[in-house]
C-alpha cells in the first residue's frame, strides 16, 4: 500500500481498481481462464471498470479452493456486507453496492486503516524516494498509525537490472560521492541512514538466489567498473550480486536495520506480457532455492553478530525443514520468514508449521506478517494465519506435545510479541 494513499486519504477510485486490477493473485488466474490482461485494466490498460468487474464475477468459480477466494470473500462480507456468491447475474448489483460505499468517508484509506486495527504498516521504497508522504504522516497529529518505509535496493545492487548504470550514477550523485566502489557503498549507507531517520526498521532484498561471497577490495572495484560499463558476464554478475548481499548484511550489522531476503522468483516469466504490461502482472514463477551453502559466507561473517536479524523467506517449501529450520535453530541472527506469496494459504501454512516447528520451534520464526498489495485483504490474511496456527497448536496439545496453557501463550506471541521482536518494533 503506497504511503500516499494514507497521506492524501483520497477516496478509492472504483471497485475494480481497488479489488481487482492491482491484485496479481486474481488477474493471473483470470488470464489463465482466457481473459486478456488488457480487459482487466492491468498495466494501465484502458478499460471500463464495470466490465473488468463483470469478468471477475463471470469467472468466479475458477477461484474455488484458492486463497484468493477466501480473502476476497472475506473482504466483500466484512467490509462491504456482501455475502452472496459473485456471479454474472449479480455483477452489476455488487459493483454498484461497493461503489456506493467507496464514496463515503468511512471507506477512505485512513478510516479503513483504523477499522482494521493496523498498528504498523511498512511500505517498500526505492532508496532515492524522497519519503515525503511518510514525513507528512509522521507529522500529522490526526493520524495515529505507524507507516514505515522499507529500504529496497535491488535495482542498485543487481548489475543485470534495467538501467543499472544510470541508477548507480543517480545514487552516487545524490550524496556527491565519487563513482568508485567505495563511493557507491558510502552512498548506499547514506540513504539507509536517511530511511532510519524516517523510522525504517528493515531493508528488503529480492534476489534470484541467496548467493553470498566476499571479495578483496581490488576485485570488488574491478567488478563494479565492469558492471557500470555493462560488461559483466553471467558468472561475474552473480559474483557482484553475491558480494553486495554480503555488504548489505555488513551494513545491517552496523546500522541495525533488519535484513529480509525474498529469493527464488523468476520475475517476468513471459517476456511479451512484461513488455506490454510491465512487472508484477502475474507471471512471476517460483524457483528451486538453496540456502545452506549460498548463505554460508554471510553467516560465517555475521551469523553470530550481536543484534543482527536476518529473516529468510522462501516459496520453495522443500527447504523449510531441510535448510531454513536448521539454520534458524543454530544461528541467533536467523529467523524463518512467514509463508510468503504462493504459500500464504491454509494448507501451505499448515505444512510450514509442521516442517519448521519440530526443529526451530515457534520463536525462531518471524510470526505472521502479510505481504500484499490488496489492502482490503489484510484482515482476512491475518485471520487465515491465526486460524492455521491455532489449528496446529491444538493438534500438538491433543497429542500431548504441549500443555494447553503454554499453547495459548505461544498463540498470543505469534500474533504480537514475536513479530515485534524480530522486526525491532
Amino acid at each position: 500500500m503506497p504511503a500516499a494513499w494514507l497521506a492524501d486519504d483520497t477516496p478509492f477510485r472504483d471497485p475494480a481498481d481497488l479489488l481487482l486490477v492491482h491484485d496479481h493473485y486474481i488477474t493471473r488466474l483470470l488470464h489463465a481462464q482466457g481473459v486478456p490482461l488488457a480487459a482487466l485494466g492491468v498495466g494501465g490498460s484502458t478499460v471500463e471498470p464495470r466490465e473488468a468487474w463483470r469478468a471477475l464475477c463471470t469467472h468466479w468459480r475458477a477461484f474455488a479452493g484458492t486463497a484468493s477466494r477466501i480473502w476476497l470473500t472475506d473482504a466483500l462480507a466484512d467490509v462491504f456486507g456482501i455475502e452472496e456468491t459473485l456471479s454474472t447475474a449479480n455483477a452489476d448489483a455488487t459493483y454498484d453496492a461497493i461503489a456506493d460505499q467507496l464514496s463515503r468517508p468511512d471507506f477512505r484509506p485512513r478510516a479503513l486503516f483504523e477499522r482494521f486495527g493496523i498498528e504498523v504498516l511498512a511500505t517498500t521504497d526505492d532508496p532515492l524516494d524522497d519519503l515525503r508522504h511518510h514525513q507528512r504522516l509522521a507529522a500529522d497529529p490526526t493520524f495515529s498509525g505507524r507507516v514505515l518505509p522499507t529500504f529496497r535496493p535491488d535495482v542498485y545492487v543487481d548489475p543485470q537490472a534495467p538501467r543499472f548504470a544510470q541508477n548507480v550514477a543517480r545514487l552516487v550523485e545524490s550524496v556527491e560521492a565519487p563513482l568508485t566502489f567505495a563511493g557507491y557503498l558510502d552512498a548506499i549507507r547514506s540513504q539507509r541512514e536517511r530511511f532510519i531517520a524516517q523510522g525504517a526498521v528493515s531493508a528488503d532484498h529480492g534476489v534470484i538466489d541467496p548467493y553470498t561471497t566476499t571479495l578483496e577490495g581490488v576485485d570488488a572495484q574491478a567488478l563494479f567498473d565492469a558492471a557500470v560499463a555493462g560488461e559483466l558476464n553471467e558468472a561475474q554478475a552473480r559474483e557482484f550480486r553475491g558480494h553486495m548481499l554480503w555488504q548489505m548484511a555488513a551494513m545491517s550489522v552496523d546500522d541495525g536495520l533488519v535484513m529480509t531476503i525474498h529469493p527464488g522468483v523468476r520475475r517476468n516469466h513471459h517476456t511479451e506480457t512484461f513488455q506490454r504490461f510491465g512487472p508484477d502482472t502475474g507471471h512471476d514463477i517460483p524457483l528451486r532455492t538453496e540456502y545452506t551453502d549460498n548463505l554460508r559466507p554471510l553467516l560465517q561473517s555475521f551469523g553470530t553478530a550481536r543484534d543482527f536479524h536476518l529473516v529468510l523467506f522462501t516459496i520453495d517449501e522443500t527447504v523449510f525443514s531441510r535448510e531454513l529450520a536448521p539454520l534458524a535453530g543454530f544461528y541467533p541472527s536467523v529467523y524463518v520468514g512467514a509463508p510468503w506469496w504462493f504459500l500464504d494459504a491454509p494448507d501451505a501454512m499448515a505444512r510450514f508449521r509442521g516442517a519448521v516447528s519440530e526443529t526451530a520451534g515457534f520463536y525462531r520464526t518471524s510470526g505472521f506478517i502479510d505481504d500484499t498489495r490488496a489492502f482490503l485483504s489484510i484482515p482476512a490474511r491475518h485471520d487465515v494465519a491465526r486460524r492455521s496456527d491455532a489449528s496446529y497448536l491444538a493438534k500438538i496439545v491433543v497429542e500431548g506435545r504441549l500443555p494447553e496453557s503454554e499453547a495459548a501463550e505461544v498463540m498470543r506471541d505469534i500474533v504480537g510479541a514475536i513479530p515485534r521482536k524480530v522486526f525491532k518494533l
